[in-house]
């Protein structure tokens, strides 16, 4: 497969992400993983073509077996049956899904904090207020003096009180609201898109390696159709037809895959940036409330 089959990147964020000076870095690892995932992918295909002398259905599966363990090898995944050998590294890919889903635990813990503290506050001003409403007006009730002066002053200190952590309170509900809205939306849209992308690649695994064999079979057969572009009407034989079947598998999954993956980068890199701005001006607010300013 050449690099004039793999299907243009996802709209990427070059002109959001220059400002902060992330363009190139950006940029730099979605063609570092589509560059690699070329070279890859042409090496697994043309290995599937080498031996095809060898006759027997045992020899092809024995020759299958050792290209696992020569990719292996190469790629650093394991080769010892237990799953699927992927076709191509995706250290990029990688990358970007652990930020992704290390920035979804940091707000759920914050999350949960601010809500109760937030939970906290309120409960507190509901019973001062309740307090500030009692004392103030069994104050101007009372016939002693001293206990009626003392119970206004004491009514009024706790609605002093109340009014300034219902500001304390606006600001810390509008920080949870953020929270929620950036964890619930943004980060589980990319947490979502990191979760299609490794569906993608176990397909595309699939197809890849159904193809390899498939390639080696019709070139056991004497088939001359690898690597043409046959006509409709070509009367094909059934591993023939079997094979161009997963030809097509093959290039569908290549470009769902690439496509995901190159997505994945992107919310990754949209998301820091959405974390260095919106979320630097909330916690600013909070910081501002803490040092009473």
């Amino acid at each position: 497969m050449s690099g004039s089959d793999l299907p243009a990147p996802v709209a990427n964020v070059n002109e959001l992400s220059t400002s902060l000076g992330k363009n190139t870095l950006e940029v730099d690892k979605k063609q570092s993983f589509i560059d690699r995932m070329d070279v890859a992918v042409t090496a697994f295909l043309q290995n599937a073509k080498s031996n095809v002398a060898l006759r027997t259905p045992q020899a092809v599966e024995s020759n299958f077996r050792i290209f696992r363990q020569w990719s292996a090898e190469k790629i650093g995944k394991p080769s010892d049956g237990e799953g699927q050998l992927h076709v191509t590294s995706q250290p990029e890919v990688d990358e970007a899904a652990d930020e992704v889903k290390a920035m979804y635990s940091y707000f759920s813990e914050i999350e949960e904090l601010v809500m109760r503290h937030s939970q906290q506050l309120k409960a507190l001003n509901e019973t001062e207020a309740g307090l500030a409403l009692f004392f103030q007006q069994k104050g101007y009730q009372e016939k002693i003096e001293e206990i009626s002066a003392m119970s206004i002053d004491i009514g009024k200190t706790f609605s002093e009180n109340v009014k300034q952590r219902s500001a304390q309170l606006n600001t810390m509900e509008q920080f949870g609201e953020f929270i929620q809205t950036f964890k619930n939306k943004a980060i589980q849209d990319s947490m979502d898109t990191s979760k299609r992308q490794e569906t993608s690649r176990i397909e595309f695994d699939a197809f890849a390696h159904k193809l390899s064999l498939l390639q080696r079979s019709v070139s056991l057969s004497g088939s001359t159709v690898l690597g043409k572009d046959l006509p409709p009407s070509l009367d094909l034989t059934p591993v023939e037809k079997e094979f161009e079947h997963a030809k097509g598998q093959f290039i569908t999954s290549k470009a769902k895959y690439q496509n995901l993956s190159t997505a994945m980068i992107d919310k990754a890199v949209l998301l820091e940036m959405k974390r260095d701005v919106d979320y630097r001006l909330h916690l600013e607010k909070v910081w501002r409330l803490n040092h009473g300013e």
